[in-house]
């Protein structure tokens, strides 16, 4: 899920804060990043780039919108919840433009 890009932790990009200090050996800091992303939640593609958190105990999760770290919302409150935001037709009661939708 997570593209090699400025933002990946190995490639120089966002360190978390509850990670520590970023080694200053990139080799060091590569190393660290993949043991610690090994560990984190996966993610389970619902839609372009909605996510839902994989393993056990995981229902009731948020939808999550992932463009990056710095660019994460929620979607829905659940997989539920997001098909209906996602996919459901707005009655759109203003004249002219609920002819567009």
């Amino acid at each position: 899920m997570w593209t090699v890009g400025d933002d990946h932790p190995d490639k120089g990009g966002h360190w978390p804060s509850g990670w520590g200090k970023r080694p200053s050996d990139p080799a060091h800091a590569k190393t660290k990043a993949n043991k610690l992303l090994a560990n984190i939640p996966k993610m389970i593609p619902v839609y372009a780039h909605r996510y839902l958190p994989a393993g056990r105990d995981t229902s009731a999760h948020p939808v999550l919108s992932i463009h990056s770290l710095h660019d994460t919302i929620v979607y829905g409150l659940d997989l539920a919840d997001y098909i209906d935001q996602e996919f459901r037709t707005a009655e759109v009661s203003a004249p002219f433009w609920r002819d567009y939708i």
